[in-house]
């Protein structure tokens, strides 16, 4: 039924939109299964019918196709070749400028051989150059700069003379320091990597050297005399002649006597101040060889002590600093509270105005040096002073302090074992201004009185001798010193000389600076005439 349906809508039924035409050729039935001899003929009939029209070339096909894509090309070059800043390109560069120079054709010729794509490219940019010297109104030929001055810059007038001579003195000096002539880079680079010293000028026994950490068993007169406490003896070496002389005798040498734990000497290098174990301060005349007197108070030891003129001043272990003076009967002119542990560092200041310590709480205190100019008073009726500032930033122990010789105003302070640090201080506005990590505990510090340079010695664990420059802190130079660690030190009169002492018992003298002679002790040297002290260092 649905064969009849199909056959009999199919002709009429033109409101399908999916049929769009009828088919021109004969209606052919449905064809019965059942007939298979009929269906045969069929299909043989439409296989006749089928016929090529045309029998064409392959080549033919070819050609056309490279035809449409040479015709695609041209449009497109015309359309690349177009130049947005120049308007119109001369007909004679115009295809070979982009065409031929970078797309050769490489088509094959007759014969089979690849023609020669090669061209003259030097006469294409010479025409391109002067196409575009042409089209910017430049004339052909000229090589001078697009932004350059039409005419040469007028010359100076001779008010400006003297300048053109300065600029031209300044650029050959500046060249010549260029070619390491005239520069003294070289020479401050130099001077920085001098030769250490590796080799002390002297090596002497000290027997019974104490290694503690917060004593000062060693002091350098500008007599050229060196101090140092042994036991319960001070001894003075004489570094002009080598002898060594026992204060005393070594007489008063017994079991019962008080062990040194301080020496320090006046400024003229007359009397020699010893602290003891006892806290009593001995004052010797060394050219007498005799104990001027003896000042108690101290209910402990004394490990720091400094000279200012006829004021002597001692820190004691329990954190008081006294003023004695020696002149009088009553020498305790003046107490300093303001150290609750060991005063191990103890220095004045050139001039006397200020005064620096250092404990074992880590405290750096500085000092109004005016003696007796405090309303506050002890129970005897003694001033007492308090501190004119206080710095807490060492984590240790602060024995190594040294002022500044050629800047009034610098204080250089180091830490111990769990500090390692050495901070510089301005004693004008409180402040500090830099800090310089070291390896090592610091023991001591001397600045140089020749040269901008700080010399610090080192205990656990190197024991080293290190040098820096300021304000650069730059490390100089750092030469091991001692087989134990460094326990204090001792600048000569001269300011050229360290004395070392350590706890491997040894006295060492090392040549760190260059003494700077003045013309007029030059002279003097040359006939003779000079007196002991800064001027006549020998160590013999």
């Amino acid at each position: 039924m649905l064969s009849e349906t199909g056959s009999s809508n199919l002709p009429g039924d033109v409101s399908n939109p999916f049929i769009t035409k009828l088919s021109s050729s004969p209606q052919k039935g449905r064809i019965s299964p059942s007939d298979p001899s009929s269906s045969i003929s069929s299909l043989r009939e439409g296989m006749g019918r089928m016929d090529i029209s045309h029998r064409g070339n392959s080549m033919d096909y070819i050609q056309s196709a490279m035809e449409r894509k040479d015709s695609r090309e041209s449009q497109h070059a015309t359309r690349r070749e177009l130049d947005r800043f120049v308007p119109s390109r001369p007909s004679s560069i115009h295809h070979s400028s982009h065409s031929s120079t970078t797309l050769p054709t490489l088509a094959l010729a007759a014969d089979g051989q690849t023609p020669d794509t090669s061209m003259d490219h030097s006469s294409i940019a010479d025409q391109t150059t002067s196409s575009l010297s042409a089209s910017l109104g430049m004339p052909a030929g000229n090589n001078r700069r697009i932004l350059s001055f039409r005419s040469a810059p007028p010359k100076a007038s001779h008010a400006t003379s003297h300048l053109d001579a300065q600029r031209n003195y300044l650029l050959h000096s500046s060249a010549a320091a260029s070619r390491g002539t005239g520069s003294n880079a070289a020479g401050k680079e130099g001077a920085k990597k001098r030769a250490p010293p590796y080799v002390p000028e002297r090596v002497l026994d000290a027997p019974g050297f104490e290694d503690d950490y917060y004593l000062n068993l060693i002091d350098w007169s500008c007599a050229n005399r060196v101090a140092i406490g042994l036991g319960d003896t001070g001894y003075v070496w004489d570094a002009e002649t080598g002898n060594v002389n026992a204060l005393g005798g070594g007489n008063d040498a017994n079991e019962d006597a008080s062990k040194v734990t301080s020496v320090s000497w006046s400024n003229d290098g007359s009397y020699l101040a010893v602290g003891t174990d006892a806290g009593e301060v001995e004052i010797w005349d060394v050219e007498e060889g005799k104990k001027m007197r003896t000042m108690a108070g101290h209910s402990a030891r004394i490990p720091s002590m400094s000279w200012h003129g006829h004021v002597l001043s001692s820190g004691c272990r329990d954190g008081s600093i006294y003023h004695h003076d020696v002149r009088v009967a009553k020498h305790k002119v003046m107490e300093l509270v303001g150290h609750n542990a060991e005063v191990c560092g103890l220095t004045w200041r050139a001039d006397g105005q200020l005064l620096a310590s250092g404990g074992n709480d880590n405290v750096v205190n500085c000092w109004d040096g005016r003696v007796g100019a405090s309303v506050l008073q002890t129970g005897d009726g003694v001033p007492r002073g308090v501190a004119k500032w206080t710095k807490r930033n060492h984590t240790a122990a602060v024995k190594a302090l040294a002022w500044c010789p050629w800047q009034s105003s610098l204080l250089a302070s180091g830490g111990g074992t769990a500090d390692k640090h050495i901070h510089f201080w301005s004693t004008s506005t409180g402040t500090r201004t830099a800090s310089l990590p070291t390896s090592t505990q610091v023991t001591s510090l001397t600045f140089s009185p020749h040269s901008k340079e700080i010399l610090g010695t080192h205990g656990y664990p190197d024991n080293t001798l290190t040098l820096w420059s300021y304000p650069s802190l730059e490390k100089v130079w750092e030469v091991p010193a001692h087989d134990s660690r460094i326990i204090c030190s001792a600048l000569s009169p001269d300011g050229t000389t360290v004395c070392t002492g350590a706890g491997d018992e040894n006295l060492k003298f090392w040549k760190v600076w260059e003494a700077r002679v003045a013309k007029k002790d030059r002279d003097d040297a040359e006939s003779g005439s000079h007196a002991r002290g800064k001027s006549a260092v020998r160590i013999r």
